[in-house]
């Protein structure tokens, strides 16, 4: 047979010397793209069964076998790399973020990479990210680039569907991190039990130090079950403890008790799970042996995390100040809202409101949108219902169901989502927060329709120039 020295899942990727696994689909086989990507010159066809007028190798597991084919055709790069996984429901982003940017407090930027739900860095070249763990192929190909590029650590969020999906299978983790778990996925995984088992997946895949937050009942059975796993929070048993807590309208101290001695730290990030995100990622830099200086001088200068309570408007310009946030969940809206909440209020000392715009996913969990539609009611002053990424649902249908579990005095729906995120502008007052939640740092919307461009952040601005400056 001819050589090998490329795979792809994608048959328009397909050309000569390539290896062309056809993965079973949520909606469609891999099989039925088999003899496209023979015509374009695959060598080879694996499949978990026959293909009818093509070469195959009959495989029994054909996203098993991805993942070994891109580890192997791109030289096992995480053998010649650090690899830290960060994975749970809530956090891991910032959480990833941390830890890159403790790493390269330490290393040098160059030497360090970063992929996560926002993007990828490489040394100092940054990329939009598609998903939070890409295929098999692009994070092996991915790990290669880096390595070839001279990087040797690098920080990787890892999702749930990339560990159940086998997407990281066969990476050698350094050190991995647990954040939380609550309800989401569950259209993926089915159970609360399954979808613990998929995060727990990490952990066996981890020659290095491993961190679970002990304020969540699912980091604490993680630390209980598995050996070797260390535990940060607040509570009294931690191995990295979280005391002496201090919150401004600009950040957030606290300090760190572990084996060694006492990290005192001070975060441009607010609120009480960034608190756990930071405290995570200084953890595993402990256990890896990183000086205690260059963790609290890189938490000090962390810069804002991609579409995690982004300020993009700011109070001394508007008289309100407006935060993008990837909440996507009753839980992760109850955080970012709780946060909202710290933030509104006058200089002269007045309460101010918190205006909320958010919506929910088609496709996906149902059974969190009333509970989404709740958790504004009870911690906004005023809420708009607006369309999320519908996918293939109609966007109203999803918005009656958020609605369902809000109270209507307090809220409305306005499901094209610039003219909701126009009306909050429009409605917010001097010490106002608006919170505009759901993507984040997503630059495309996902409709029944199609998909179009759409990035929150970037529309508040232009929606804020449009309206003017209404600092009064």
């Amino acid at each position: 047979m001819r050589s090998v020295w490329g795979v792809t899942h994608d048959s328009r990727c397909a050309e000569p010397g390539f290896v062309f696994v056809a993965v079973p689909g949520f909606k469609r086989d891999g099989t039925e793209f088999a003899p496209e990507a023979v015509r374009r010159g695959a060598s080879l066809v694996v499949a978990e069964h026959d293909v009818a007028g093509v070469p195959t190798a009959v495989v029994a597991d054909a996203r098993g076998s991805l993942a070994a084919l891109a580890r192997e055709v791109n030289g096992d790069p995480s053998r010649s790399l650090e690899v830290y996984g960060v994975t749970g429901t809530n956090g891991k982003t910032t959480t990833s973020y941390a830890l890159h940017a403790i790493l390269a407090g330490a290393y040098g930027q160059d030497e360090c990479g970063l992929m996560t739900t926002a993007e990828t860095i490489s040394g100092g070249e940054r990329r939009r990210s598609v998903r939070t763990t890409p295929e098999a192929t692009e994070v092996q190909g991915t790990l290669a680039s880096m390595l070839e590029s001279g990087v040797r650590r690098v920080v990787m969020e890892v999702s749930s569907h990339g560990i159940s999906l086998k997407r990281v299978a066969g990476t050698r983790f350094a050190g991995a991190i647990f954040t939380n778990l609550t309800r989401d996925h569950l259209d993926l995984h089915g159970s609360m039990e399954a979808y613990y088992a998929a995060k727990r997946g990490l952990f066996y895949m981890t020659e290095g130090p491993s961190l679970a937050n002990s304020e969540d009942a699912y980091g604490r059975r993680l630390a209980a079950e598995l050996e070797d796993v260390s535990t940060f929070g607040s509570t009294a048993g931690a191995n990295y403890r979280i005391a002496e807590v201090e919150t401004t309208r600009s950040g957030t101290g606290f300090t760190v008790y572990h084996y060694e001695g006492v990290l005192e730290l001070q975060t441009p990030l607010l609120g009480s799970y960034n608190v756990l995100n930071v405290a995570g990622a200084a953890s595993l830099a402990l256990s890896i042996g990183t000086d205690e200086g260059t963790i609290s001088r890189a938490v000090r200068g962390m810069g804002q995390v991609p579409g995690r309570f982004e300020r993009v408007a700011a109070a001394s310009v508007y008289g309100f100040e407006v935060v993008v946030d990837y909440a996507h969940t009753d839980v992760g809206l109850d955080a970012v809202l709780r946060v909202a909440r710290g933030v509104a209020g006058g200089p002269d000392g007045s309460r101010g409101r918190v205006i909320c715009v958010f919506g929910a996913a088609g496709d996906r969990d149902g059974a969190k949108r009333p509970k989404m539609g709740r958790v504004a009611s009870i911690l906004a002053d005023m809420s708009l219902i607006t369309t999320d990424d519908a996918y293939s649902e109609d966007p109203e249908k999803i918005a009656r169901e958020v609605e369902a579990g809000t109270d209507p005095s307090r809220t409305s729906i306005e499901l094209d989502r610039r003219k909701a995120i126009r009306r909050a502008l429009e409605a917010a007052r001097a010490g106002d927060v608006v919170v505009v939640a759901g993507k984040g740092h997503e630059t495309v919307q996902h409709l029944p329709e199609g998909d179009v461009p759409f990035h929150d952040a970037m529309v508040v601005r232009e929606l804020l120039a449009e309206i003017g400056n209404k600092g009064r």
